[in-house]
């Protein structure tokens, strides 16, 4: 009877509500995080995984999306600064490790990079087309970042292969003579690098993608470094080497030539201790000892990597099946530091692929060598809802064909990129070689990772404005003093948690950065040009250059201060300084790109006029140097200053810096620049040092250092210039040391105090006679010895100076001072003097405070004439 009832009760008129499934389910979904993946074709995916989860669960969705048959080969990478991986930040990158929580390596809201982690020796035993594919895109991108090296006739050989598979076969009606001026194939692209490579192309007809790759991968498995992962080491000299740990053993470099090969048949043990990494070495039959080599590394950190890297390379290549862990290696303390092993060896990877001979269904090749997808540094909207509908592999039969890589004629309106009209309408080039000379045009390249905790209040400290979709830019406003240190008032946020806000509206913006939880991420390009808020009074119309000086009331120095200090209170300075032309498109800088004279520009994209450049007359390699005269005249004075801006000197280009000191009578030289920032060389050191041989810079000319005094900021030397003949005169360096590599010195007065240094040290002998044909009786103008410059570049320091010791001149005359246009009058001289706003606001900054404080006096009060 009660069974009966029972059965009635739960019939159909009933229910039932689960109330711990339910709870689970949405536990479960608040442990959940976002981990972005950014794979080899810079496209982008975004995957779920619970924050408990291990790196393989994470592996192995990215694998499945890609449909990725050979994985073993492949790993994430991560940096702790949020930046991707490359050339200059080796020391920060990590892989994923599959036994350890993501989250406890990365944190939340963590980036990966996909990676190929184990070279294979021999690539054509590569089972998949698209395994070799994936490889074909890491190698090109490590040779254009710099991280690989290869001769030069091996990397024309390779971007030929590269232009093969991604173009197909050479057609002269397809193919228009400059079809190669818009990729990115090496890394200092020339023309005469495209004409060969274009007579490479056209050798390779025929060749299928497939073809192509397998040819490029079985030369760029010739080279050296082909397989490295290097670790900078010292050996027992002290001498600066790298360690690099490749499938066939460890190898020594030196000057990026390989010195040593360790092969693992005659390893007996690698060890770690505190700093020094050791290479125990199989004893000969005559040696009654075992080797032990030491390498001292730059830290202890550094030294454990490449022991693991080391270990896990013998391992995936050597053994035939992974090693098993020690009984007591999970004790850690008894059995000392556990080594690490991998899931699989390459030779199960390849008995496995051989069983499945999975079939090589069809993929897209997206084309990876455009210079403005290179630039843009994030994808475009387009790209990633298309990233978002399919992975990188597609399996269905009607996907469409891609695009040629070479036209743009069916490309959507919608992407077409930025760069082009930067291009065409504000005459901005794409990209520089140099990065801390350079402007950087892309957002990307300027772009910063700050990552914020949220303070007591679950407040991040700083409001955005702007935002409403349509380009308007989403800037911070108001920042706490807590976050000062990270953030600054004026720096535009172009995402925030790995979504950009360049579509956003003002209200999306906020609702974004409040629905965070946890570490706050935002992708900023500092010192961005401040907009006025819409919602206060508009700042009235700033006229840095008044067509009648007249027009201004009072003092027209003080009026013209008073006008630059509103300029840089309201933005609007920094906004007149983006529109600038950078270089003159009238203007030829033919002479600079004569094939004879590529070698001697430290960067390719800045040459100068060949108008206003330097001609040497007795030049030991020719009458080309890259340099410029600039001529600034001071009104109502007699007074021109005159420079020659040049560019750091190469160790080829030394004698003809000097025989340019020697013809010009300068006596004052301004370096502006270190030696070397980053570990790029900026400048070859020209001079010998105190005590030294003679420096022997041409055959009648030698150097001699008599002195020099570290002043702090700043170094003086003194130097003697003799030539052959018997002639000598006396030249003074200035060093300017306290510029850092990239932003401002912190310290304006020093530098307005070397500024006026500088001025103190011009010598005024006359040496170039000048016509002023406005005169009726044709008098000569004499001007000064001109005061040479020189940074890097010879542009963005270089003008600043010119710009601040301009600046000071006009001041102590009493002259209106409108940097603007003495930005323009250098252009027209030199392209890019001044490159990037954060050097033009801090001269400007600079020479505002001096006149505040009364550093620089008009001459009625200091006596000057």
């Amino acid at each position: 009877m009660i069974e009966s009832v029972s059965r009635r009760a739960f019939s159909s008129s009933s229910g039932t509500y689960n109330v711990r499934a339910s709870e689970i389910a949405r536990d479960r979904k608040l442990n959940i995080f976002n981990v972005t993946v950014v794979f080899l074709d810079e496209t982008q995916q975004s995957f779920q995984i619970e924050k408990k989860a291990k790196g393989n669960v994470l592996l192995e969705q990215v694998f499945q999306h890609l449909e990725l048959v050979e994985k073993d080969y492949f790993g994430l990478q991560f940096t702790e600064n949020g930046s991707p991986p490359n050339a200059t930040n080796t020391e920060i990158t990590r892989w994923l490790d599959s036994n350890k929580s993501v989250k406890k390596q990365v944190g939340v809201n963590a980036q990966f990079w996909l990676a190929v982690r184990f070279y294979p020796p021999e690539p054509s035993r590569l089972s998949e087309e698209y395994t070799k594919y994936l490889l074909c895109l890491q190698l090109k991108k490590l040779l254009l970042d710099g991280r690989m090296t290869a001769p030069k006739n091996t990397a024309l050989l390779l971007a030929s292969f590269t232009i093969q598979a991604e173009l197909g076969d050479y057609n002269v009606s397809e193919h228009p003579p400059n079809y190669l001026s818009e990729l990115c194939l090496l890394p200092k692209q020339t023309g005469e690098d495209e004409r060969r490579i274009r007579e490479l192309h056209k050798l390779h007809r025929g060749q299928s993608p497939a073809d192509a790759e397998a040819n490029f991968l079985e030369h760029a498995k010739r080279l050296d470094c082909y397989g490295v992962e290097s670790h900078p080491a010292k050996d027992y000299n002290g001498k600066d080497i790298f360690i690099g740990v490749t499938s066939i053993g460890i190898v020594v470099f030196q000057n990026n030539i390989r010195v040593n090969t360790f092969s693992w048949s005659k390893i007996v043990k690698i060890s770690f201790k505190k700093k020094q990494f050791f290479i125990q070495l199989k004893r000969e039959p005559s040696e009654s000892y075992d080797t032990v080599l030491g390498f001292n590394m730059r830290s202890g950190r550094a030294a454990k990597a490449l022991w693991r890297c080391s270990v896990e390379r013998h391992g995936f290549f050597r053994l035939r099946a992974p090693r098993r862990r020690p009984l007591l290696g999970a004790l850690g303390a008894l059995a000392g530091i556990t080594a690490p092993s991998v899931p699989r060896t390459e030779t199960q990877a390849l008995e496995d692929a051989r069983r499945s001979r999975s079939c090589n269904r069809s993929f897209i090749r997206r084309n990876s060598s455009r210079t403005r997808d290179r630039s843009s540094g994030t994808s475009s909207p387009s790209a990633v809802a298309s990233l978002n509908c399919r992975g990188s592999r597609v399996t269905a039969n009607n996907e469409p064909p891609p695009r040629a890589a070479w036209t743009d004629q069916d490309q959507p309106q919608q992407e077409i990129n930025e760069g082009d009209f930067l291009e065409r309408v504000l005459r901005i080039p794409l990209s520089y070689v140099d990065e801390s000379e350079s402007g950087s045009e892309s957002a990307q390249e300027e772009a910063v990772t700050v990552r914020l905790a949220p303070g007591p209040d679950g407040l991040f400290g700083f409001n955005v404005r702007g935002g409403g979709g349509g380009g308007a830019p989403v800037l911070v406003s108001r920042v706490a003093a807590r976050t000062r240190s990270q953030l600054q008032e004026g720096d535009q946020v172009i995402s925030i948690n790995g979504t950009d806000v360049d579509e956003m509206t003002h209200e999306e913006v906020v609702q974004l950065i409040r629905n965070t939880r946890g570490v706050l991420t935002l992708l900023v390009k500092p010192n961005a040009v401040y907009e006025p808020e819409d919602n206060v009074a508009k700042e009235p119309t700033v006229y840095f250059v008044p067509i009648d000086s007249t027009q201004l009331e009072g003092d027209v120095l003080e009026q013209s201060m008073l006008l630059l200090g509103d300029g840089l209170a309201s933005g609007a300075a920094l906004k007149q300084y983006e529109t600038l032309q950078r270089r003159l498109m009238e203007e030829s800088t033919s002479v600079a790109k004569l094939p004879h004279n590529l070698n001697k520009n430290r960067y390719r994209d800045i040459a100068p006029y060949d108008s206003t450049r330097v001609i040497l007359k007795n030049g030991p390699t020719g009458d080309y140097i890259n340099a410029s005269y600039i001529n600034m005249e001071i009104p109502n004075s007699d007074l021109v200053l005159t420079y020659i801006a040049t560019q750091g000197p190469l160790a080829s280009t030394c004698g003809d810096f000097w025989q340019m000191v020697w013809e010009s009578e300068s006596s004052l030289v301004v370096m502006l620049t270190v030696l070397a920032e980053r570990g790029r060389a900026k400048c070859h050191q020209y001079w010998p040092k105190v005590g030294a041989t003679p420096l022997k810079a041409t055959s009648a000319l030698s150097i001699h250092t008599t002195s020099e005094q570290n002043h702090g900021h700043y170094i003086r030397r003194e130097m003697t210039v003799k030539e052959s003949s018997g002639a000598s005169r006396s030249v003074t360096q200035l060093q300017y040391v306290a510029w850092p590599d990239h932003g401002v010195p912190e310290d304006a007065a020093a530098f307005i105090d070397f500024t006026q240094l500088c001025s103190t040290l011009r010598n005024h002998r006359a040496v170039i006679p000048v016509t002023v044909e406005e005169c009726e009786d044709l008098e000569e103008k004499v001007l000064d010895p001109p005061m040479i410059v020189h940074c890097s570049a010879g542009v963005g320091r270089t003008g600043a100076l010119i710009l601040a010791e301009t600046a000071l001149a006009l001041i102590q005359r009493g002259q209106p001072l409108y940097p603007l246009d003495l930005v323009r009058h250098m252009r027209t001289q030199r392209p890019l003097c001044i490159q990037n706003a954060s050097q033009y606001k801090f001269v400007c900054e600079s020479i505002q405070a001096a006149y505040a404080q009364g550093i620089t006096k008009p001459p009625t009060e200091n006596g000057s004439n």
